[in-house]
């Protein structure tokens, strides 16, 4: 008996879904306007129908959907076909939707594209969806014809298997926007026991490729996609991306959300399985309703069907490169750096980084190594910038500066208080009422902590929320500029803390260390642009533990705080800090390339089928030794900045290359093809981020586009004028390239970049005054010259 396949549209099994016999050599799907542009790939088809008397071929316009889901049409024609020729010349939801589809179903794509279009060309770079699929180039009917008959037939896309991820079996694709809607979502799914979920971030990483949307889907039971609003900026590119991933994941079988924010008509294939939200109130019950239709199946394990994996290359699963999905993976190769040995050991109260440098890695790693002893406690917080905007609001406007940081100070230290409570009732809810004299303990501090209203449900967000909400209405607007510091303590706190913090120290007096992990505040942040009220929130912060700390260890406990925080948003804060040095600061340095191989050795080695032995001899197995006389692993370094989340991010471009090409090891060619990508990756990565700092100014670094990898002073200066860039900007633009790696500079042999320098680059400028203008000085970092077609 044939089992059929589950299908999302019909929200239950269909036998259209199944192989069939094949009747259709070729089905186009394509836009229907600009009407000149579905004529001419109309004509195609219908010369085909005529002259082609051994093959089959459609249009979707052929389809007799009179009476019909117009969508199951669609779906059974892609699946009785050999092969789909799309028309992604104008970026179109159906089509990408149609694509996702039809790559689910493991039918070979043709995109083609009319080349003397350039409407869309930008957004489909961005998505970045064709870098491996590719596509051929048309501009007549004519040409059409013969790119889909030079073929006996086309090559689906080669998968592996991937087994369904059980400790986190749903993949969502977030908003680029932490909007109320993005937090709800987000909220709602963290109390679902059953949605454990990893996740895309557009904020995190900039472009999905096609490969690593195949391996998330695969691993997943349910798909949730975040629409945004059409009238934000980005909405198309993101949504596109939606609606590509959707198709994949509806024919793979996944039960898929598509949530839109706002209201907007949607294209036809999908508009039964929108979901449309104007309230974000109205999630919660959206994500319920999912959660009870998907539950039954996160538990149903059917056997894995499909060629059984020979190539090695192909169980390589290196793990994700964000480390926020994969806590529970992550155990199993998580490097031990100096950093987190100093970390673990309790003298750093700072751990600083660029994005993707392994902050967030260390954070897990000290939270799961303190939680093995069961005599401490942990309280790991994880708030982001978002969070904060009503508070520095209230602060600015309504306080003196003097006021600014007691407010803030005393904020902090009655969060944490409250969470610290919070924290001691949930661990001991199961045990108190073993002992009499705990008990009485137990419900002393759950009677003061209830007099605070403090709201101990949902997740930290709603919590931090509810308690900004309720200190800026607590405050007394007619006595604006006229509150003293008491009163503001008093307005915050609203209720007497005394006896509450008396508690919480008598309750983890007995225990042999307290840890108070702050991770993702500077989330959101602009890179080297946050505000001076953004660095009050961490002084503040960095203050308020402080004074618990003393108070704690003049109770004989074991306290230690530790705030993770972005390189440049702590260089701003040590600039505004008047007693520089108090603050004992790791800084996370990957310059130590045994410590990059270890990384990589141990997520190689927690693959089946892999031998644990030395990094070299693993390397070898998987791949050729040397690029262009260089060796590979080395040439991989020195284009990902020796940072964690860029060396995974080209190894595993690298691996799924290979693969796509039948390779049992990974070869030259290999890497040189999915470097193209990486650099693509890089490139939007840092466009964005510029962008951030210089709004005015969005496309600088496009203007080095087919340059000289080194340039001179005066180069770029011409460069930029020649942009309209004013004179008076240049100095500053030049060391923001400077600071984020974009640019370096040579000393004698050598061409130095910030990150090796700790992002000093007073230092890097140091060679600088002894070199003539014009004189090629700078040099644009190897990670960008492929996306910027740049001659090595």
């Amino acid at each position: 008996m044939v089992v059929s396949k589950y299908c999302e549209y019909k929200k239950g099994q269909c036998e259209d879904l199944l192989p069939k016999n094949q009747t259709l050599n070729g089905f186009f799907i394509y836009p229907s306007t600009p009407a000149h542009l579905s004529q001419t790939v109309l004509s195609a088809v219908r010369d085909l129908q005529k002259h082609s008397s051994a093959a089959s071929w459609k249009s979707w316009e052929d389809l007799l959907t009179t009476g019909q889901i117009i969508f199951c049409k669609i779906c059974d024609a892609i699946n009785s076909s050999d092969f789909v020729v799309a028309n992604i010349t104008t970026l179109n939801f159906n089509v990408l939707f149609e694509i996702g589809y039809a790559i689910g179903m493991g039918k070979p794509v043709v995109p083609v594209r009319d080349t003397s279009f350039n409407k869309d060309k930008e957004i489909f770079e961005e998505l970045g969806i064709f870098d491996v699929l590719g596509y051929e180039d048309f501009q007549n009917s004519q040409q059409l014809r013969k790119i889909v008959t030079r073929k006996d037939s086309f090559t689906p896309i080669k998968e592996s298997t991937h087994a369904i991820d059980d400790s986190q079996p749903t993949f969502l694709l977030r908003s680029p926007y932490n909007s109320d809607g993005s937090v709800k979502l987000i909220s709602s799914l963290k109390k679902s026991a059953l949605f454990r979920f990893r996740t895309y971030d557009p904020n995190e990483t900039t472009r999905l490729s096609l490969y690593e949307a195949i391996r998330q889907v695969s691993h997943s039971k349910a798909v949730i996609a975040h629409l945004i609003d059409v009238n934000r900026d980005g909405a198309q590119t993101h949504n596109a991306l939606c609606a590509f991933v959707s198709g994949l994941a509806m024919a793979k079988g996944k039960h898929v959300l598509m949530l839109q924010e706002g209201y907007t008509i949607q294209p036809i294939d999908y508009r039964d399985v929108m979901v449309i939200y104007q309230d974000h109130n109205a999630i919660p019950n959206i994500i319920n309703k999912f959660v009870r239709e998907v539950s039954e199946s996160l538990y149903y394990k059917p056997e894995l069907t499909g060629t059984p994996i020979k190539g090695l290359l192909e169980k390589i699963n290196i793990g994700n490169i964000a480390a926020e999905n994969e806590i529970r993976s992550l155990r199993q190769y998580f490097v031990k750096t100096p950093q987190f040995l100093q970390t673990r050991s309790g003298n750093t109260r700072l751990v600083v980084g660029r994005k993707g440098s392994g902050k967030t890695a260390i954070f897990y790693g000290v939270r799961n190594d303190v939680l093995n002893n069961k005599n401490a406690i942990v309280l790991d917080l994880k708030p982001e910038g978002h969070h904060f905007t009503k508070l520095k609001e209230f602060v600015i406007d309504n306080l003196s500066e003097g006021l600014q940081l007691h407010t803030l100070t005393s904020f902090w230290n009655y969060l944490i208080l409250l969470e610290l409570s919070k924290k001691i009732l949930e661990n001991k809810r199961g045990s108190a009422w073993q002992d009499p004299r705990s008990l009485k303990n137990y419900d002393n501090l759950k009677f003061e902590f209830e007099k605070h209203q403090y709201d101990s449900g949902g997740d930290f967000s709603e919590r931090i929320l509810a308690l900004v909400e309720k200190i800026v209405n607590a405050y007394p607007k007619e006595l604006q500029g006229k509150l003293k510091s008491p009163d503001i303590t008093r307005m915050i706190y609203q209720s007497e803390v005394k006896e509450l913090n008396d508690l919480v120290i008598g309750h983890i007096k007995d225990k042999e260390e307290v840890w108070l992990l702050f991770d993702n505040i500077d989330k959101g942040w602009s890179m080297k642009g946050a505000t001076e009220a953004d660095i009050a929130i961490v002084r503040s912060l960095l203050n308020a533990t402080r004074k618990i700390q003393r108070q704690l260890e003049s109770n004989d406990v074991n306290f230690n705080s530790v705030v993770f925080l972005r390189k440049d948003i702590c260089d701003l804060l040590v600039e505004h800090t008047p007693d520089r040095g108090k603050e004992s600061i790791a800084n996370l340095d990957w310059s130590d390339q045994i410590l990059l191989e270890e990384l990589v050795r141990k997520r190689f080695v927690a693959t089946e089928g892999i031998i644990d032995t030395n990094f070299r001899d693993i390397w070898q197995k998987l791949f050729e030794v040397h690029v262009g006389g260089m060796e590979s692993f080395r040439y991989i370094l020195e284009r990902s900045f020796y940072h964690p989340r860029s060396v995974l991010n080209f190894i595993t471009k690298c691996i799924q290359t290979a693969i796509s090409r039948e390779h049992n090891r990974v070869t030259e060619d290999d890497i040189l093809f999915a470097e193209k990508g990486y650099s693509e990756d890089e490139f939007n990565n840092l466009k964005y981020e510029i962008r951030d700092v210089f709004p005015k100014y969005p496309k600088l670094i496009q203007l080095f586009i087919g340059k000289e990898p080194s340039i001179s002073r005066d180069d770029i200066e011409l460069i930029f004028l020649d942009s309209n860039v004013q004179s008076e900007n240049i100095d500053e633009i030049i060391d923001i390239l400077l600071w984020f790696s974009f640019l370096g500079v040579k000393f004698g042999d050598e061409v130095k970049y910030s990150f090796e320098l700790a992002y000093d680059i007073e230092k890097l400028k140091i060679y600088l005054p002894n070199i003539e203008s014009s004189k090629k000085a700078f040099y644009v970092h190897p990670a960008f010259h492929r996306a910027l077609d740049i001659a090595p």
